[in-house]
């Protein structure tokens, strides 16, 4: 997943910075900023996640 689509998943999920830090349980946002700019790699497991969110197939329970 580039930075550039993971952005975007959490943009149409209308998510915040922090509010996807949360749902992917990570302390800070700093992790998803990293994502965003491209220095850090999105792992497979969270490249899942965001893909299970993008298509409406995460669990209420999970979002937010």
């Amino acid at each position: 997943m580039t930075p550039t689509e993971f952005k975007l998943i959490r943009e149409r999920a209308d998510l915040t910075q922090s509010q996807l830090a949360r749902v992917l349980r990570l302390s800070d946002s700093r992790t998803i900023r990293r994502y965003e700019d491209g220095s850090r790699t999105v792992s497979g497991p969270v490249a899942i996640i965001l893909e299970m969110m993008d298509a409406g197939e995460l669990p209420e329970r999970f979002r937010r």
